[in-house]
């Protein structure tokens, strides 16, 4: 049988192939790394698992196995959990400054950055590029470096990077007389998608099957706010991008109560399920025509469905005809450490620059879904072969294209209390019928005050 491990044994064998092409005319030969004859061992946190997992260890592989064997460097992967895991880990050594207990590298998502972006024991990514003639941050996709720019400074190296994307089940849209082909652009338009894919059982009784699942959180607002009047953002300093947010602006520029508008009428259609858990298991057993969810879930998506319906993605859909679109780079990135190892961080700014390298961004996109970030990955045959095979994964590609890099994540504090402060928030507005103007004033209440408390206790 030809399995999973098979197929990323035989990726592997392509990348190495690659990669060996690609160092062998590397722009700079850096300076040997090897202590003696014991190999510089570079300590790398992250919290990938199942499919992303075996990516990830492949990729690592790769590297002890060819560069690392090549420059005496030994890259040691260490699985520690959830994001939030890693996260909380780092923050515990930093705030206690126990530099020998930090990694060298760290891989975070957004909500992690809090924690690191102005600690000394952090080593700007920037830094690391800067010294390295032979890289350029042109080379990485423009929204990706946004996405970890602090202060004008990119802080992490994009790695991760993923957009949100619609998910339905062509075989539910067929069936409602819906065009596969044309999943719904704007709120309006999912409302009235949803309410014809919804299934009732015959005595009306109970619900078989939503037309959408789930409750919006951080994650969809920064894209559904983003995109209104050009540009916008949650909060003030670019959502958090150029220092500490202080409040929100959603309450004075109209964007939430936009949404929440739209969103109110998507449940006034009767085809959405307020669902704020196990979604996308509803989604792949049928109990769901449509839902939205990160491209990293892509490649476990249809390892999932496994054929039992046709699968379509589509963009996320935008607010309003008056929106521009788009979406915000979600996601993670990698951060360096100071702890007393690797001086210069050279041998892990080795490892670094083999991920962003072309092919294995390659590899990493077709294992997991999330989008490459290095601009050469684009222009490979191996990956226009690999989009002409599996169109699904061009489209985060052309909405990501599509979407203006300008339109961030936010950085803030409390940011799980958050997330779940407006999720709560929207449901208490669809279930307890709360006025739109009311559930505005009590997101910026709350929000405002988590802000205010950090802010008390970390002066800037």
């Amino acid at each position: 049988m030809y399995t999973l491990r098979n197929r990323i044994g035989m990726a592997i064998l392509v990348i190495m192939s690659c990669t060996a092409v690609l160092f062998a005319a590397g722009s700079k030969e850096p300076s040997d790394t090897t202590v003696g004859n014991t190999p510089v061992r570079v300590s790398f946190w992250h919290p990938n698992s199942g499919l992303l997992g075996e990516a990830m260890t492949a990729l690592v592989s790769e590297f002890n196995s060819t560069i690392g064997a090549e420059k005496g460097i030994r890259v040691e992967e260490v699985y520690q959990g959830k994001a939030a895991d890693v996260a909380t880990k780092l923050r515990a050594s930093l705030q206690a400054n126990r530099k020998t207990d930090l990694p060298d590298l760290a891989q975070l998502d957004a909500t992690g950055v809090m924690d690191v972006r102005d600690s000394e024991l952090m080593i700007p990514m920037q830094r690391l590029v800067e010294e390295d003639p032979g890289f350029s941050l042109d080379q990485l996709q423009e929204g990706t470096v946004l996405s970890m720019t602090y202060r004008g400074v990119m802080i992490g190296m994009p790695f991760n990077a993923s957009t949100i994307l619609l998910y339905y089940n062509k075989d539910a849209f067929r069936e409602a007389g819906l065009d596969p082909e044309k999943p719904p652009r704007t709120l309006a338009e999912l409302a009235s998608y949803a309410a014809l894919l919804a299934k009732r059982s015959p005595d009306g009784q109970s619900v078989l099957r939503y037309g959408f699942a789930g409750v919006p959180t951080t994650y969809e607002l920064v894209s559904w706010i983003g995109q209104q009047n050009g540009v916008s953002y949650l909060t003030d300093k670019l959502n958090g991008h150029e220092g500490n947010p202080t409040r929100v602006l959603f309450d004075t520029d109209g964007t939430m109560a936009r949404f929440l508008d739209e969103w109110r009428n998507v449940y006034a259609s009767g085809g959405l399920g307020n669902m704020t858990s196990d979604v996308r298991q509803q989604f792949i057993a049928g109990k769901t025509a449509m839902f939205v969810i990160s491209t990293s879930s892509l490649a476990t998506v249809i390892d999932s469905v496994a054929g039992r319906f046709e699968l379509g993605v589509g963009y996320l859909p935008q607010v309003d005809e008056t929106s521009t679109g788009g979406v915000n780079i979600g996601g993670g990135a990698i951060f360096a450490f100071d702890n007393d190892n690797d001086p210069g961080k050279s041998a892990s700014w080795e490892f670094l620059k083999f991920l962003m390298s072309p092919e294995s961004q390659l590899f990493w996109h077709q294992k997991t879904g999330y989008f490459p970030v290095s601009k050469a990955t684009y222009d490979l045959p191996a990956f226009h072969a690999h989009i002409a095979r599996n169109p699904l994964f061009k489209v985060a590609i052309d909405q990501l294209h599509d979407s203006d890099p300008r339109i961030q994540s936010v950085w803030w504090p409390n940011s799980y209390q958050a997330y779940y402060e407006i999720q709560n928030g929207i449901l208490e507005m669809l279930e307890k019928h709360v006025p739109t103007e009311e559930t505005v004033r009590n997101l910026a209440a709350v929000l405002n005050r988590f802000m205010d408390e950090y802010n008390r206790m970390n002066k800037e």
